[in-house]
């Protein structure tokens, strides 16, 4: 077996790890957001994202890209790790502080002065999830997945609880602000058990430098990217309303956590075994020629079964007081293809400590986005969606092209690969537009949507996978045999 097979079938079997983990994850969250979208209103909703979205940018700032720096680096000592506790611990408590002394300011820009004890509360989670990150790197750089995704769990499942008994007593947006901070502090204690680590203060300059000199350029870059992601967001209140914020971003995050989730599975399989050869320019080559491809196979089927199930999706988990986001939940079907080509970018570029380049790509993806928004905005929201994933396709795509031409890859072959996956599209997109046409706008139509997709799906995915291309055809009966290997594995046990 040569080395560039073993690393690809070690990633595939830390995959189909992730994946059983992820997947039950992903079901009690999604009931989980089913439950709140009923008990709570479009406006709670729009707070909350306010909220979310300020958050975001703090936390990118708190966690400094020192997880990261602890999974990147390729010999790990005790020293090192001291350190950048400590470093992660100094960054949250001095963000979180920030965020609270200027939470009035904040609140007042993107909502109302009634938002400021809520931010006040939510710099909480800054702490914890810096202490958590390390803790969790620690489990990555283990490959101690299933570890990772039982402390997710154990936190939804109690936190969801929680919320659901807060929103049935009419505590508002505070029911999942209270399940945002408690999920925080939670997953920050059973990970540090699970770590097994005792930490120790430790100030290190010489360390604090090389733990910085990676991480300093991903928190840079980090700031941006969550500027970029959350600038729709932190414009909605002036471009339009608390509540239209809220309308917006139910859908963006209903498709963005599931997209997420498949994000999770690759990113925290992938990144640490390509640092391991970061060092060998042909096979990571090959590793990425190898993860686009299949990676924009999984993408385009993913925003598929959105488009097409847009409609039953929404009146099963959003309720149908949401059907009036039915045509922009459609439009942000396209963010799994886009979110998972740059998520796969920023993996290839933290691999190859390429942080810099990452920085300058995040400030230019957040201009980008910025003036998209604010030239379509104009047209509505849905104009606004397309606007924002324009403005970050742009810069995904030139992401990838410099990656390609780092590591040696045509960046005609590059493009070849993501086209050729997305190949199912040439005649799925117009059984799409039959049904659009044929079918009514009820529950019974939504359900044969559902279940035409289904079918069309199986047969060109399933059971003729040629009819995807002759690469898939291939990698199709891989992943089949390590799957059925981990599954008579669990049986074994």
């Amino acid at each position: 077996m040569t080395k560039d097979t073993s690393n690809t079938t070690k990633v595939l079997k830390g995959m189909s790890s992730q994946t059983i983990v992820t997947i039950t994850l992903g079901v009690v969250e999604i009931v989980s957001f089913s439950i709140m979208s009923r008990l709570l209103g479009q406006r709670d909703f729009g707070y909350y994202a306010a909220i979310v979205a300020i958050g975001a940018v703090f936390q990118s700032l708190a966690d400094a890209g020192i997880g990261s720096a602890v999974v990147q680096r390729k010999e790990l000592n005790d020293r090192f790790v001291n350190n950048a506790f400590t470093l992660s611990l100094l960054f949250g408590v001095g963000v979180a502080v920030v965020m609270c002394a200027l939470s009035k300011v904040l609140a007042t820009g993107v909502a109302d002065a009634s938002m400021t004890t809520p931010l006040r509360i939510f710099s909480v989670t800054l702490i914890c999830h810096c202490i958590a990150s390390v803790n969790t790197s620690l489990l990555q750089r283990e490959m101690r997945f299933m570890t990772i995704g039982v402390i997710n769990l154990i936190s939804l499942v109690v936190t969801t609880a929680v919320a659901i008994v807060l929103a049935l007593q009419g505590y508002g947006y505070y029911a999942i602000l209270t399940k945002a901070v408690l999920a925080s502090f939670l997953t920050m204690i059973m990970s540090w058990i699970a770590s097994k680590r005792v930490y120790r203060l430790a100030f290190d300059r010489d360390e604090y430098g090389r733990i910085f000199g990676f991480g300093g350029w991903l928190m840079a870059s980090a700031v941006f990217r969550n500027l970029s992601h959350q600038v729709d967001r932190l414009l909605m209140k002036s471009l339009f309303s608390i509540e239209t914020l809220g309308m917006y971003t139910r859908p963006h995050e209903f498709i963005t956590n599931i997209t997420g989730k498949v994000n999770q599975i690759y990113d925290s399989v992938l990144f640490p075994v390509l640092s391991s050869i970061q060092d060998s320019r042909e096979r990571i080559r090959f590793s990425f020629s190898q993860t686009l491809y299949l990676l924009n196979v999984g993408a385009m089927l993913l925003s598929l079964a959105f488009l097409f199930c847009h409609n039953l999706i929404i009146r099963v988990f959003f309720g149908e007081q949401w059907l009036n986001v039915a045509t922009l939940f459609a439009v942000m079907s396209a963010w799994s293809v886009i979110r998972i080509n740059g998520r796969l970018g920023d993996v290839y570029l933290r691999s190859l400590a390429m942080t810099r380049t990452q920085f300058i790509l995040r400030v230019c993806q957040f201009a980008s986005v910025t003036v998209f928004i604010l030239i379509g905005y104009r047209w509505g929201l849905t104009a606004l969606a397309i606007s924002s994933m324009t403005g970050y396709s742009i810069v995904m795509l030139a992401k990838n092209a410099i990656i390609a031409k780092r590591i040696g890859l045509p960046i005609k072959e590059m493009l070849a690969n993501m086209l050729s996956a997305w190949r199912p599209l040439i005649w799925l997109a117009p059984i799409y537009a039959a049904c659009s046409i044929a079918l009514p706008e009820t529950l019974a139509g939504s359900i044969l949507s559902t279940v035409v997709f289904a079918i069309a799906a199986t047969v060109t995915y399933l059971l003729f996978p040629g009819l995807v291309g002759q690469r898939y055809k291939d990698e199709y009966a891989k992943i089949r045999l390590v799957i059925a290997s981990k599954i008579n594995n669990m049986r074994g046990k």
